[in-house]
Formats: structure tokens, C-alpha cells, sequence
């Protein structure tokens, strides 16, 4: 589209001023997004991005794209750099600007105005973010003349700032926190609005504003001038991608007092609803969805009803995700967020039918990953060294939605062979194919291992648990039991993985699990494949090494972020423990979860948040000579 030029301008580098490192990044941002068709369709030969240059090389910029060839529809200007208030004026300082000298050698906002209404693009669009660019009210009266603006046809100009005109602007991890705001609006990754297909510049200062402003980091300001016609600063990302079955939750809806308490309560889901099918972060979506429920809770028919409809709704977005579990998974926190209400017997039912559906699911999910190796053995991998740490991971997690398909079939007394059949099966492939891949990498493993190898052992699989246990432990014992923590930061991944080289390197708390639940979790399994000789052999080998479970008091807060009552059982390798019998020994009594409904739920907690371990799938250290997982019976 030859009316709409973007002109990006980011300045790190200065001779007389300090230097900046994100200002370039930031304005690569927005050209990179807004020049692309399907983003806002900027035209590139009448576009550029500008990296610390000098005012001069601004001033030829401006010139060629505002006064050659025809007059702009649109004009987008961001700016990122040094921003300050001089003489009543806010300037922006470039590559060769002076503190001391800034209305010759600075770009000044009054200047820019200027140059703007003379060369009368329709529409505007000017984005700042420097410190101080909330001052760049001084300059509003340059354009608020009745020759410049008012009339039909005169040009409309909207302007963000990301910082009021007393405040810095932060950067966070290379990057400025206004523009990167921005750009999650433009991206989608913040809800703005699916009701029309452009997004303006209005809407998203008011969403950067709102967000940055309530995490107290600073305060952006937004002016919307002489506005007019259709909204046109980029195309919006969620314009079709249905937010109508969210929106149907309440179509129909019986009660129109809860009705009016959940409408306003709706919107907090639309962001996380919205990214379903590209991003699933499901502590965000539980938060969010848990104080909908919340204010049901006294009229269990009415909370059934909308956790149902939010739960079609949301499975419906994510079938568009190519994770074929994001469904399951998206189900799975529906249902988890019903776990504090689980001790209402219509709850109850609820979450036993919801778990023998989803069990389902996984078993169908499962298969379909069978075929796939089949068909192509390597199926699994992504490519790349990331697959060194997160392939083992991705194994774990499949290993440990089929035991959750096995646990709920015995649960509620169903027949467990369909489900003991799909696990084999993986289970054969797996040992086939990926056997050098049955590595413990990381502390978000245990709940899977879990789920799996007790899963194993309630249908006569032994003998694959004790093949799993041998892979992970052996694993475990030549890293030294230096396991990543389950929040591993991704750019520490592979200085991780360089760390587990023989010998061990030493890492810091920020990257291993110190105290481990998952080596605990092997040591414990252990008794279920008679192998606790072979353990308590290998254990001097993890001297002083720290271990951990945590205990819940009430399985019903499992879901939660912060479980605010329970016990952190801790053990030390060579110090109060040398064995696994001592480990049983010294294992603290702790309640189970009241009913098969809350195990369910429990056990589907920990595989959507596997910082947690489902413990009660273990047996009681007194009945361990007999098998018994007695304590989910």
C-alpha cells in the first residue's frame, strides 16, 4: 500500500550521551511487525528503520517520505532513545545531540509537528518511549490551531508515551517494558478486541497504559487528536478467531443475578481464551477462571453449568493449537479449578465423569503418537540441542497422561486393559526408539514418573517399571543428582546441560532443584519394582544430596498456586537417610484425598502443574511389603 509509511528510529549509541541497549531492538520491533502484510501492511519501499543515527540523517528521512511522491494515508514515527524536557519543549535525542545544546542538535517534537501538518498525512501515528515522553503535551499547541486542525480533511494525530513527563523509561531483558507492551497488543498476546478488523493506536495506549501503570513501573499517556474515518495503525489479530463461544457462556443463562456478577468477571478470560491455539500457560488460565467459579460456589447447579460452558468454549479455541494434548490439557484445568468445591457430592460426580472423559481422551491422544512413530520413528523430535534437555521431558509427560488414563479407570472401578494396552504400547516404542531419551533432567518429571510407573505397577507392568526406574535412576547417579529445577529459566538450558558433563559441574540454586522430589520419587518407586537393594548401593554415590515431598493438608488446595497448608518432608542422603527403608521410615503421616473424585483432580493437577507431586499414589510405607497403593483405594 503505497499511502502508508512507517518510519522506525532507535538510538543506543551517542557521542555525548550515555548509551542505551534496547532503544534499536525496540524500534526493530515495531518495523519487523508493522511492515509485514498481515500485521499493518506498511509500505516498505516508502518505510525505514533508522539505528542511532544523527539528526541529520532523521531530517533526510522525514523529508524523503513525507514530501516525495503522494500524500500518506498513514504515518506511522516510533521512537526510542533519550527523551527530555527543555525550553517547554520535549526533544528526542539522537547520535550527535548535546544535553546542554538539545534544541539545536535534538529532534524536537515542535519541529516534527511541523513537518507533519505540511505535509498532511490523513492519520498519524507517533509512539515515544524515552524518558520524559509524557512532556510532549508542551508541544500540542503547535497543532491545535484551527488553520491545522479541525476542519475536514486536516489530519488526525494520536501520540503514545510510554513514560509520564517525570518518569524514566525502563528496559527490561534489552528491550524497553512500553514497546514490548506494544507489541504484545499488536501481536495479539494481549486482548484488545474482536470486533473490528484494525486496532488503533487509542485502544492499545489505553491497554499499555492500564497494564504498565498497575504493575507500578511507570505511567504512559496517550492522545487521540482530530480523530476520524476508520481506526488504521495495524490490523487486529483476533478480528474472526471467534470469541462468540466465550461470549455464549451467558446466552440463556437462568439466573440473572449471577448472570450480571460473571459478565463482568468474563473479560479477564479473553486474553488467555484468545491464545489458546498459540500459547497455553495454564496457571494463568486457572487464576483467571477460579474467581468466576468462586462466586458460584454456594449453588453448585449454576457453578456445573458455567464451568461446563466455559470448558466447550475453551476446547473449542485450542483444537486450533497443533499440540494435539492442548485440548486435554485446556479440559484439565476446567476441572482442576472445580477442585476446592469437591467436597459437594454433585461436584464430586462432576469431576468423576469429567476425569473418565478426559482418561478417554488421553488413551485416543496416545494412540495417535503410536501411529505417528510408527509412520515415522522419530516423530517426537523437534530438532535442535534443545531436544538434549526437553525430549526427555516431553517422554515423561506422555508416560504420565497414560498412567492418569490407567489411575482413572481403576479409580472408578472401570476396566483397566484398554488403557493398560495403550501404555504398553508407548511403553514399546519408547524403549524401542527413545530408550537413551528415559533420562532425569528435571525436577518437572516427578508427578509424570509418578502417575506412570505406580500406573505400571497397579496393571502388572512390572517389569517396564523396573526398566524406567533402572533408565532415570542411573541417570540420576551419574549427574550426581544435579537435577534442573522445574522453573528452569530457558536460556540457562544449556549451560544446564553443560553442567551435567562427567564429572558434574557445580551450578547455583537458580538452576538445580535443590531440594530434588524428583530423585525422592525414584527412591520411593523403588519398592514397587523390588529394586531398593540395587538403590540403597547407588545412594553413596548422591551423598548429602537434598530431598524433598510436599504434603498437602487438604488435596482440595492442590490446584492452587501456594498451597497454604502442608509439609515439606525433607531428607538427607547420608545423613538422616542411607536407605530407602529409612527414607519409608521417617516418611510422615499425611492425609489422602477425601473421595476418587479428589485424587482425579489431584492427580490432573500435577501433570498441569508439575511442581507438585501426586504422593498419594504411593503406597503407605507400612503397607509396602504387600503392594497395596492402598491410599487412593
Amino acid at each position: 500500500m503505497s499511502g502508508r509509511a512507517l518510519i522506525a528510529i532507535g538510538c543506543n549509541g551517542y557521542e555525548h550521551l550515555n548509551p542505551l541497549t534496547g532503544a534499536e531492538a525496540d524500534a526493530a520491533g515495531i518495523y519487523d511487525a508493522l511492515i509485514q502484510p498481515q500485521i499493518g501492511d506498511y509500505d516498505a519501499s516508502r518505510s525505514c528503520i533508522l539505528r542511532s543515527p544523527s539528526l541529520q540523517e532523521v531530517r533526510d528521512a522525514l523529508t524523503a517520505i513525507l514530501f516525495s511522491g503522494e500524500t500518506l494515508d498513514t504515518l506511522t514515527i516510533a521512537f526510542a532513545g533519550h527523551g527530555a524536557l527543555s525550553g517547554g519543549s520535549f526533544y528526542m535525542a539522537l547520535r550527535d545531540s548535546r544535553g546542554q545544546a538539545l534544541s539545536a542538535t535534538a529532534l524536537s517534537l515542535a519541529d516534527l509537528f511541523r513537518m507533519i501538518a505540511e505535509a498532511g498525512p490523513k492519520q498519524t501515528y507517533l509512539i515515544i518511549d524515552a524518558c520524559q515522553s509524557g512532556g510532549l503535551i508542551a508541544d500540542l499547541n503547535v497543532i491545535l490551531k484551527s488553520e491545522v486542525m479541525g476542519e475536514l480533511g486536516t489530519p488526525g494525530v494520536t501520540l503514545l508515551a510510554t513514560a509520564a513527563s517525570n518518569e524514566s523509561a525502563v528496559e527490561i531483558g534489552g528491550h524497553g517494558i512500553g514497546t514490548a507492551a506494544l507489541l504484545q497488543c499488536i501481536h495479539g498476546e494481549i486482548f484488545l478486541q474482536d470486533s473490528n478488523p484494525a486496532l488503533d493506536l487509542v485502544e492499545i495506549g489505553r491497554a499499555v497504559s492500564q497494564r504498565l501503570s498497575a504493575a507500578g513501573e511507570q505511567t504512559p499517556v496517550v492522545w487521540g487528536l482530530n480523530l476520524y474515518g476508520p481506526s488504521s495503525f495495524s490490523k487486529n489479530p483476533h478480528v474472526g478467531t471467534g470469541n462468540a463461544p466465550l461470549r455464549s457462556v451467558l446466552a440463556g443463562w437462568p439466573d440473572a443475578k449471577s448472570a450480571a456478577a460473571i459478565r463482568s468477571s468474563l473479560p479477564r478470560l479473553w486474553e488467555p481464551y484468545v491464545a489458546l491455539s498459540r500459547r497455553w500457560e495454564p496457571r494463568e488460565f486457572v487464576d483467571r477462571l477460579s474467581p468466576l467459579l468462586d462466586q458460584l460456589q454456594d449453588d453448585p447447579t449454576v457453578l456445573l453449568n458455567l464451568s461446563e460452558r466455559v470448558s466447550e468454549a475453551c476446547a473449542a479455541q485450542a483444537r486450533e493449537a497443533r499440540d494435539r494434548f492442548r485440548v486435554i490439557e485446556v479440559q484439565a484445568a476446567c476441572t482442576v479449578a472445580l477442585l476446592p468445591y469437591s467436597s459437594q457430592p454433585a461436584v464430586a460426580d462432576h469431576l468423576a465423569r469429567q476425569c473418565v472423559e478426559l482418561g478417554l481422551q488421553v488413551e485416543a491422544a496416545v494412540q495417535e503418537v503410536i501411529a505417528a512413530i510408527e509412520a515415522y520413528q522419530y516423530a517426537l523430535v523437534t530438532g535442535g540441542l534443545g531436544d538434549l534437555y526437553y525430549l526427555p521431558i516431553r517422554i515423561s509427560k506422555l508416560l504420565g497422561w497414560s498412567g492418569f488414563a490407567i489411575h482413572v479407570r481403576l479409580l472408578t472401578g472401570g476396566d483397566p486393559e484398554p488403557a493398560k494396552t495403550v501404555l504398553s504400547g508407548l511403553l514399546a516404542k519408547i524403549f524401542e526408539i527413545y530408550s537413551l531419551s528415559l533420562v532425569a533432567m528435571s525436577d518437572r518429571q516427578a508427578p509424570f514418573l509418578v502417575a506412570a510407573i505406580t500406573a505400571c505397577c497397579r496393571v502388572d507392568l512390572i517389569e517396564d517399571a523396573e526398566r524406567l526406574l533402572g533408565h532415570y535412576f542411573a541417570s540420576v547417579v551419574s549427574c550426581g543428582g544435579k537435577i534442573a529445577r522445574t522453573d528452569l529459566d530457558p536460556s540457562k538450558v544449556l549451560s544446564y546441560l553443560v553442567a551435567r558433563s562427567s564429572p558434574p559441574i557445580n551450578l547455583g540454586l537458580d538452576v538445580i532443584a535443590q531440594p530434588t522430589e524428583l530423585v525422592l520419587a525414584l527412591l520411593r518407586l523403588s519398592r514397587l519394582a523390588d529394586l531398593t537393594d540395587e538403590f540403597d548401593f547407588a545412594l553413596a554415590e548422591l551423598d548429602h544430596l537434598a530431598l524433598n515431598a510436599f504434603l498437602p493438608a487438604d488435596y482440595r488446595q492442590f490446584g492452587d498456586e501456594h498451597i497454604a497448608d502442608g509439609v515439606n518432608a525433607v531428607f538427607h542422603v547420608g545423613h538422616d537417610s542411607w536407605s530407602v527403608a529409612d527414607l519409608e521410615a521417617a516418611w510422615p503421616a499425611f492425609p489422602s484425598p477425601a473421595c476418587a473424585a479428589t485424587s482425579m483432580a489431584s492427580l490432573l493437577a500435577s501433570l498441569i502443574f508439575p511442581d507438585r507431586s501426586p504422593w498419594f499414589l504411593l503406597p503407605v510405607p507400612s503397607l509396602v511389603e504387600g503392594r497395596v497403593l492402598g491410599s487412593t483405594d
